[in-house]
């Protein structure tokens, strides 16, 4: 029996969504498909971070849920789509290696994966996380920016690429990554964030 990932009421369709139809419902109405364009980039944010999708995020990041990758790799897609982003790859932002390790996965790596099975995007792996940062959550932008100088290294000469991340709050690891990307002549590229 399937379980709608929400209310954990009986499905009886929409099983690749895990989503009953009233909780879909519920999830379209935290879409935005925000557009915040930079001089090299575009980012493109789906959903508002607030009410369940904050829920289903946290979910998915801190509690092992890594079955929502499906669930949210469809709106990602979706997104990709709508907005006309027409790239030959898709990868991601990563990780730290141990904090991957400690946790299991790389919840945007995962991301980028699902949706390049949906979309046929070929997934690459164009950068990694050099440098162990602190948990940006409770640092405020300048903290951030700081934190991050120099966090990433190339791995993979990919033009042509749109990038996947969970969360957009200040930008800073975004500028980080674009800035990396940019240095190694990599030119055409977007960004493409959950919320």
């Amino acid at each position: 029996m399937y379980k709608c990932i929400l209310c954990h009421n009986e499905l009886f369709k929409n099983y690749s969504e895990m989503l009953c139809d009233q909780c879909r419902d519920t999830i379209a109405s935290y879409l935005r498909l925000e557009v915040i364009k930079k001089e090299q980039y575009n980012i493109y944010i789906i959903f508002f971070y607030e009410g369940d999708i904050k829920k289903l995020i946290r979910r998915y990041k801190f509690h092992e849920s890594t079955y929502l990758a499906k669930v949210f790799s469809v709106y990602l897609s979706r997104a990709i789509l709508e907005a006309k982003l027409n790239f030959k790859h898709i990868s991601y932002i990563p990780m730290y290696a141990k904090k991957k390790k400690v946790r299991g996965y790389d919840q945007s790596e995962l991301l980028a994966r699902e949706t390049s099975k949906r979309t046929g995007l070929q997934f690459r792996s164009i950068v990694t996380r050099k440098k162990r940062t602190k948990s940006l959550y409770r640092l405020n932008r300048a903290e951030r920016k700081k934190e991050l100088i120099d966090a990433f290294t190339l791995n993979d000469l990919v033009d042509d690429v749109i990038i996947i991340d969970d969360i957009y709050t200040t930008g800073s690891t975004i500028h980080e990554v674009s800035k990396t990307l940019e240095e190694s002549g990599i030119k055409k590229y977007n960004f493409l964030v959950l919320a």
